[in-house]
């Protein structure tokens, strides 16, 4: 049939285009009217929480799971999302509000499939806020558990290295011990333990005895070459100085730079001392870091349902 003379070009082309027009239209509105296929509502607002948590977006994750839990208090991926809201909050390192919210999922739901998880993550959280005999408790509650537990060895080397950073040695020596840990590692344990007990540590007490019996002779000691150099050279210069005035019978001039190397001697010991201070906490970090890295404390990473925390474990 040919095409009607009357009907304007374009018109014709739209009329034979129409099909594909029509198909094109159907599936796009279908697209948008159902983005999630056959996901349901709650599944869908679950999914983009999860979605943001997983990107790190932890703020926007936040939001989204509260609003999953006020609209679906009944839902099926409720203890999930009340885990998931707790450890959004911890790894924005709000810690206050991820206690308070484990915490009550613990009242609410006892029985939450995520127990153990929370009782780990809430023994950091004490840690941090500086109760430490509470985290080791519950660490060690944890550890001893009667129950298979996936977090029992993940919890006992806590309880090691909580002992360790506290420096009770032969309470950790005790605990490994009582813990069902393979052999090979508690002789990993143990070797830990003697490295612990032979670090070698500066005496802020000889390093401000030296400073005070000779101006940089205290951060010599402490391998500090260049602020040895400069603690004997501007005391030494102030008390040539101070000398020098009080000989040539410059009274007032003797006494101000007596005053000044007064400030810079006492300054020199109190550097030398607070020096070794710092490098020992620096050691002893560095060794508990190296320690926690070895057996896996603390990191996790939420796998991509969110259903579980994986700890790295060298074991």
């Amino acid at each position: 049939m040919k095409d009607d003379p009357t009907l304007p070009p374009k018109t014709v082309k739209l009329r034979h285009l129409s099909p594909v027009l029509m198909l094109l239209i159907l599936m796009f509105s279908t697209a948008w009217a159902n983005p999630g296929g056959d996901r349901s509502p709650e599944d869908a607002q679950f999914a983009f929480a999860d979605h943001l948590f997983q990107q790190g977006d932890h703020f926007r994750a936040v939001t989204e799971f509260k609003r999953y839990l006020f609209l679906y208090p009944a839902g099926t991926k409720g203890a999930e999302a009340d885990y998931l809201l707790g450890e959004a909050f911890f790894q924005m390192k709000s810690l206050n509000e991820a206690m308070v919210q484990w915490e009550g999922v613990l009242k609410r739901t006892p029985q939450t499939p995520f127990r153990e998880e929370i009782e780990f993550k809430t023994g950091k959280i004490l840690w941090e806020q500086g109760r430490e005999e509470e985290a080791l408790s519950r660490w060690e509650r944890l550890a001893q558990a009667g129950l298979s537990s996936s977090l029992k060895k993940s919890a006992a080397r806590a309880v090691l290295w909580g002992l360790l950073k506290q420096k009770r040695y032969d309470s950790a020596r005790l605990k490994l011990k009582e813990f069902a840990l393979p052999i090979e590692e508690q002789e990993t344990h143990e070797s830990y333990f003697k490295k612990a007990e032979e670090l070698p540590l500066k005496s802020p007490i000889t390093a401000g005895t030296l400073a005070a019996l000779l101006p940089g002779a205290g951060h010599l000691y402490l391998e500090r070459p260049q602020d040895a150099l400069i603690a004997f050279s501007v005391n030494g210069l102030f008390g040539w100085g101070a000398v020098s005035s009080f000989l040539q019978g410059n009274i007032g001039l003797g006494v101000l730079f007596s005053v000044i190397e007064l400030a810079w001697y006492s300054g020199n010991i109190y550097s030398a001392v607070n020096t070794a201070h710092k490098i020992n906490r620096k050691k002893e970090s560095d060794f508990l870091d190296s320690y926690g890295l070895r057996f896996g404390l603390f990191s996790s990473t939420p796998s991509a349902s969110g259903l579980n925390m994986v700890l790295q474990h060298a074991y």
